[in-house]
C-alpha cells in the first residue's frame, strides 16, 4: 500500500469523516465530526442523534474485533457440509431453479438501452435485463452449491463475465449521481446507487461460495471480480459521499420533489442507507484483501446505518410505507448481523427498543392475508420473505414478528438469501403461531392510526387512518387520508403506488393522479388541493381507543396552500367497535368568501348509488359482503367516475378498474360540516 494509503488508513474517526467526502489523496481537509451532524428538514422527525453503533462499537474496537478476511466464514461454502445437510425439499427447489438457466443467455446492455430513461422515461426494459442476469446467476450458484458436479459452473462463469463487463452496475434512473448527470455512465466518475451496490453483493456472494470451482477454470473469473469491485465499490465509497449516506459533501439528489431541504444542507436519508449499506458490507466483508480499507469501510458503513436508525421516530413508523420496510428495517436485519458476525458479536444493538419497534412496524400495518396499509408509493399486496422476518423476530424477542413469520407458512417456501437458506433450519422448527392482527395501533410520531374490531380477527370493519405531513420519502399528498376495509377486504382505499417512470421523480410527480389529494379519500377546497413538502401538515391530533370505539381527530387546514382560504377542517375518523360502523366527520370553516366543496372517495368496488346512500358491492374475488355508505343527500350530489388503469404497478394492485366517488357540495360553502358513515349492508 503506498504512502498516501497508509496515511489516509491511520486517520483518526474525526478525521476520515471529513475526509471520506473527498479524495483518498486530497490534503488539506476540513475537521468534522458527524455524530453531532444536524441533519436538518423541517419534517418531523429527523436527525434524532441517536448514533447507537457509534456509542456502543467505537473505531479501536471495531479494529480489534473485526474478523479477517481468511477466517471470516459466515456460511458454508461449496463442498462443505451445509448445504448437504439442508432440508430434501429445498435442497430439489434450488437445483430445479437453477436447471431452469442451464441454457440462459447472459444479455449485454447496449448503450441505446442505457439513454432510453433520459430519451423516453423508460426504465423498465434495462432493468429487466439487468434483474434477469442477476436472477440467472444467483439460482445457478445456488444450484451448484447443493448440486457441486459442475453442471451449472459455465452459467456461473458466464453471468460473472457478463456482468464484469456491464459499463455500470446501477441503473440509469440514478445517473443523475454522477457529475455529468443523466445520460450514458462517465467512467471516470464511479457512483454507487442501490442497485451497484446489490450488484457487487451478488458477485461477492458468488464469488465467495464458489471460488475454488471457479479458480479450477481460471483465476482470472474472481480476479476479474476482485477488479471491478475495487473500482466500482471500494474506491468510490470511501474516496466520496453520496447523498444516501448522510454526509457532507455528496451531490444532492434532484429526484426528491417531495424533499424541501435547503441547498447546502444535508438531505435526509432514505431505504437508500440501510439497502445500499447491507450490499456494501456483504461486499467488503467477502471479497476485500486489503485489510486496513477493509476496517475503514466497516467503519464508515456503521456510520451511515447509524444516520438511518437516526432519522427514524421513537415508535419506530416507516414514513415510506410497507412496501419500503422489505429495503429500509428489513434491510437493518442484514446490516446488524453482518456487523455482528464479522465482529464475534462485539457489534450488537439489538437490545435498543427502537430497533424492535422499527421491525414490528410491519406486523402493525397489515390488514389481512398479504394486504398491508399501503401509504405513499407503496403497493398494499405483499410478499414477505419469512425467514428474515423471523430472524428479526428473534434478535427483538417479538411474537409479533414471530408469528408473523411462522403463521400458515406456505409448504413451498423457499429462501431468497444464502442467509435464508442457512436460517429456514430455524424457522422450520419454530411452532407454528397465530399471525397476528392487533385491534389498535397508534405510532404518534408517524402519525398513523388503526383499529379493527377485534383482536385477531379480519371480520368486520378495519379503519386506518394516516395524519402526517407531504414531506415524508416517496410522499403522496395524502395527510388526512383514510383506508375502510371489509372482513379483510378492501372497500375505501389508497391506490398506492405506480410502476416507476421519469415522471415519478422528478418536478412533474404530482401532476401523476395517483399522487393528488383529489384522488385519495380527501377533499379539495374549490380547485385547490393539497401543498407538497413537509410544511403541508395535520395538527391538533387527538387519539383515543377503547373497547368501544378507536378514533382520531385532525386539524387538516394547514396541509392545504393559502389559496384554500382554509380557517380549520376538523376530521374526525372513528371506529364503533360495538355497531361495527366507521364515521367520517368533518367540520370546516374558509377564512373569506365561499367554494366548492368535493370529497373523493376512492374504491376497487363497483358502486351502487341509491338516495343517500352509496352501496359498494363485492368483487368478483371478494369473499365479504356489500357495505353501505351514508351521506347527506341534501347537502351533496354523487357522481361515480370509472377509471380504466393502465399503469402496471396500479394494475398490478388493483386490475385495470377503480372508481372515483366525488361527493360534491349543492353550492358554494364558507363552512360547515358533513358526516358519512359506513357499516356492512
Amino acid at each position: 500500500m503506498n504512502q498516501e494509503f497508509e496515511s489516509f488508513y491511520r486517520l483518526s474517526r474525526r478525521t476520515f469523516l471529513a475526509t471520506s467526502a473527498l479524495a483518498l489523496s486530497a490534503g488539506a481537509m476540513n475537521a468534522f465530526d458527524v455524530r453531532t451532524l444536524p441533519v436538518k428538514n423541517t419534517g418531523f422527525p429527523r436527525g434524532m442523534a441517536r448514533n447507537l453503533l457509534a456509542k456502543q462499537c467505537g473505531p479501536a474496537a471495531l479494529k480489534q474485533s473485526l474478523i479477517p478476511l481468511d477466517r471470516y466464514k459466515p456460511y458454508p461454502k461449496i463442498g462443505e457440509a451445509g448445504w448437504a445437510s439442508l432440508r430434501p425439499e429445498t435442497r430439489a427447489a434450488l437445483v430445479k431453479q437453477g436447471e431452469q438457466f442451464l441454457s440462459y443467455k447472459f444479455e449485454q446492455i447496449p448503450a441505446t438501452l442505457t439513454l432510453a430513461y433520459v430519451r423516453e422515461g423508460n426504465r423498465s426494459n434495462y432493468e429487466s435485463i439487468r434483474n434477469a442476469n442477476l436472477a440467472a446467476l444467483q439460482a445457478l450458484t445456488f444450484a451448484e452449491c447443493v448440486e457441486d458436479k459442475g453442471r451449472f459452473l459455465d452459467g456461473i462463469v458466464n453471468g460473472l463475465w457478463t456482468i464484469c463487463e456491464q459499463s455500470f452496475w446501477g441503473v440509469p434512473a440514478h445517473l443523475y449521481i454522477q457529475k455529468a448527470g443523466l445520460g450514458l455512465p462517465d467512467p471516470q466518475d464511479p457512483i454507487v446507487d442501490l442497485f451497484a451496490a446489490q450488484t457487487a453483493a451478488a458477485v461477492a456472494v458468488t464469488v465467495y461460495l464458489t471460488a475454488d470451482r471457479l479458480n479450477a477454470i481460471s483465476p482470472f473469473i474472481t480476479e476479474r471480480v476482485y477488479l471491478e469491485a475495487e473500482r466500482r465499490i471500494f474506491k468510490p465509497l470511501l474516496a466520496q459521499n453520496f447523498m444516501w449516506m448522510g454526509l457532507p459533501g455528496g451531490k444532492r439528489r434532484d429526484d426528491l420533489p417531495w424533499d424541501v431541504t435547503p441547498a447546502g444542507q444535508v438531505q435526509p436519508v432514505n431505504n437508500w442507507d440501510a439497502w445500499i449499506c447491507a450490499n456494501w458490507l456483504t461486499t467488503v466483508l467477502l471479497l476485500d484483501r486489503d485489510a486496513a480499507r477493509r476496517t475503514a469501510g466497516v467503519e464508515k458503513a456503521m456510520i451511515c446505518v447509524d444516520n438511518f436508525i437516526n432519522t427514524y421516530p421513537d415508535d419506530g413508523g416507516c414514513e415510506e410505507g410497507c412496501s419500503y420496510w422489505t429495503e429500509a428495517p428489513g434491510m437493518l436485519v442484514e446490516d446488524l448481523e453482518q456487523l455482528g458476525s464479522a465482529t464475534n458479536g462485539r457489534v450488537n444493538i439489538w437490545s435498543d427498543p427502537l430497533i424492535r419497534r422499527m421491525g414490528e412496524y410491519i406486523g402493525k400495518v397489515r390488514f389481512a392475508g398479504d394486504l398491508y396499509l399501503n401509504s405513499g408509493d407503496a403497493h398494499t399486496h405483499m410478499d414477505l420473505d419469512r425467514e428474515k422476518i423471523f430472524r428479526y423476530g428473534k434478535h427483538v424477542n417479538s411474537p409479533l414478528l414471530i408469528g408473523l413469520a411462522t403463521g400458515d407458512l406456505p409448504a413451498d417456501y423457499l429462501p431468497r438469501t444464502v442467509a435464508g437458506i442457512f436460517g429456514e433450519a430455524a424457522l422450520r422448527a419454530e411452532p407454528a403461531h397465530t399471525r397476528p392482527l392487533l385491534r389498535d395501533v397508534w405510532l404518534p410520531q408517524t402519525a398513523l392510526m388503526i383499529a379493527r374490531v377485534q383482536e385477531n380477527s379480519a371480520k368486520g370493519l378495519y379503519l386506518g387512518c394516516l395524519a402526517s405531513d407531504n414531506g415524508k420519502s416517496h410522499t403522496h399528498l395524502d395527510t388526512g387520508t383514510f383506508w375502510v376495509y371489509f372482513d379483510g377486504e378492501p372497500v375505501l382505499i389508497d391506490l398506492g403506488g405506480e410502476a416507476y417512470q421519469k415522471q415519478s421523480f422528478d418536478a412533474h410527480r404530482y401532476e401523476l393522479f395517483s399522487t393528488q389529494s383529489a384522488y385519495h379519500n380527501l377533499p379539495t377546497i374549490g380547485e385547490v388541493q393539497q401543498g407538497v413538502g413537509s410544511a403541508y401538515r395535520a395538527s391538533g391530533l387527538r387519539y383515543a381507543a377503547d373497547d368501544r370505539s378507536a378514533s382520531l381527530e385532525m386539524n387538516l387546514a394547514g396541509a392545504y396552500p393559502a389559496e384554500a382560504n382554509l380557517r380549520e377542517w376538523i376530521r374526525s375518523v372513528e371506529l364503533n367497535r360495538a355497531a361495527d360502523q366507521v364515521s367520517i366527520h368533518d367540520r370546516f370553516a374558509l377564512t373569506g368568501g365561499a367554494a366548492p366543496i368535493t370529497w373523493s372517495l376512492m374504491t376497487c368496488r363497483p358502486v351502487k348509488v341509491e338516495e343517500g346512500k352509496l352501496r359498494f358491492e363485492p368483487r368478483p374475488e371478494d369473499h365479504s359482503g356489500a357495505v353501505i355508505l351514508s351521506y347527506d343527500p341534501s347537502l351533496l350530489s354523487v357522481n361515480v367516475e370509472t377509471m380504466k388503469l393502465t399503469n402496471a404497478g396500479l394494475v398490478a394492485s388493483w386490475g385495470t378498474v377503480v372508481y372515483r366517488v366525488l361527493l360534491k357540495s349543492r353550492g358554494p360553502m364558507s363552512g360547515g360540516e358533513s358526516t358519512i358513515t359506513v357499516r356492512p349492508a
